[in-house]
C-alpha cells in the first residue's frame, strides 16, 4: 500500500473515484475540482487501484470508503503522517476512527472530538410554513468590504457554538477571515428584521455534484420565527437550479437543528466527525 502525491495522477480518475461518496466529503471534492496541492492518493501498490484520497494542510480531509476492510491501512497512514502536522481531522466517521487509530500509534490523541449527522436533501425543499413579515428581508451578501463587518457578530457566535473547540475564543480576525473567504467564493444570504441582520446562512464548499450548506445561525433573540428555514430554503432552491444537490453536517445532539433540516426535506445519510489536536 502506498500514499502518493495526487499530482502524479489524472484528476479525472480522482473525480470518478470520489463522486459516489461526495455527499460526505464535499470540501475534499472542491479541492480535487480545483486541483489543489497537498492532495494525496492511497493505492494498493499500483497507481491504477485507488483506495482513498487525502488532503492535508494541517487539516486532514479524506475519502476512504472501505477503510475498515483495508488490511494494512492504519500502518500505511501512520507511516505517512509520522512527520506531518495534523491540527484537525475532518470527515466521515468510520474512516476517521481508522485514522485516529493510526495517529494513536504516533502518540497523538485529539483533545476534543465532535460528532455530527451527515444529511442530504433528497427532494425539493419544503417551503417555510409562514411568510416573512413586511419588515423582514432576505439579502444576498457579496461585498467583502461591507458585509464582513455586518455579519461579523453572527459569524463569531456561529463559530463559537458550532466550529471552535470547547473553551476556545473566536477572534474578530478569525471570523473575519472566514467571512471574507465565504463572500468571495460561496453563496451567502442574510435575513434583516427591521433593518438589522439577525440570521445568516451560506454554502461552504462546492464540489462536482454537491454543494455543502453551512454557517446557519440565528441570533437567540430572533429564533422561532422560521428565519433559518427561509434562508436554507433560499439557498437550496438556488443550488438545485444549477443541477447540484445539497448536503450538510449537523451536531448529533443539536435536536432543534436536526428536526428543522428533517422538516425541510433532509435525510440522514451518514456520520461525520471532527477531531482537534494540539
Amino acid at each position: 500500500m502506498q500514499i502518493l502525491s495526487a499530482q502524479d495522477f489524472d484528476f479525472s480518475r480522482l473525480q470518478a473515484f470520489v463522486e459516489p461518496w461526495e455527499s460526505s466529503c464535499v470540501t475534499l471534492c472542491s479541492f480535487i475540482r480545483k486541483k489543489k496541492e497537498n492532495l494525496y492518493v492511497i493505492t494498493s501498490g499500483t497507481p491504477n487501484n485507488i483506495l482513498g484520497i487525502l488532503y492535508l494542510d494541517k487539516t486532514l480531509l479524506y475519502c476512504i470508503p472501505d477503510a475498515d476492510k483495508l488490511e494494512g491501512i492504519p500502518q500505511a497512514l501512520a507511516d505517512f503522517l509520522k512527520d506531518k502536522q495534523v491540527s484537525c481531522l475532518n470527515g466521515e466517521e468510520t474512516a476517521g476512527n481508522i485514522i485516529l487509530e493510526a495517529l494513536q500509534t504516533l502518540n497523538r490523541t485529539p483533545y476534543q472530538t465532535n460528532h455530527y449527522n451527515t444529511m442530504t436533501l433528497e427532494t425539493q425543499p419544503l417551503p417555510p410554513p409562514e411568510e416573512l413579515s413586511c419588515d423582514d428581508e432576505i439579502k444576498r451578501c457579496t461585498s467583502i468590504a461591507d458585509d464582513t463587518e455586518t455579519l461579523l457578530p453572527l459569524q463569531k457566535m456561529y463559530m463559537a457554538k458550532e466550529v471552535a473547540p470547547q473553551g476556545k475564543q473566536v477572534t474578530d480576525l478569525e471570523a473575519g477571515a472566514q467571512l471574507k473567504s465565504i463572500l468571495k467564493d460561496q453563496l451567502c444570504f442574510a435575513l434583516y428584521a427591521d433593518g438589522e441582520v439577525v440570521s445568516k446562512a451560506n454554502t461552504n464548499a462546492i464540489g462536482f455534484n454537491y454543494v455543502q450548506l453551512g454557517g446557519v445561525y440565528t441570533h437567540p433573540l430572533y429564533r422561532k420565527n422560521y428565519y433559518a428555514w427561509h434562508l436554507v430554503y433560499t439557498i437550496c432552491t438556488r443550488v438545485l437550479k444549477t443541477g447540484r444537490r445539497v448536503s450538510l453536517f449537523v451536531k448529533e445532539k443539536n435536536n432543534p437543528a436536526n428536526q428543522l433540516y428533517e422538516r425541510i426535506g433532509f435525510v440522514k445519510t451518514g456520520s461525520y466527525m471532527i477531531g482537534y489536536f494540539k
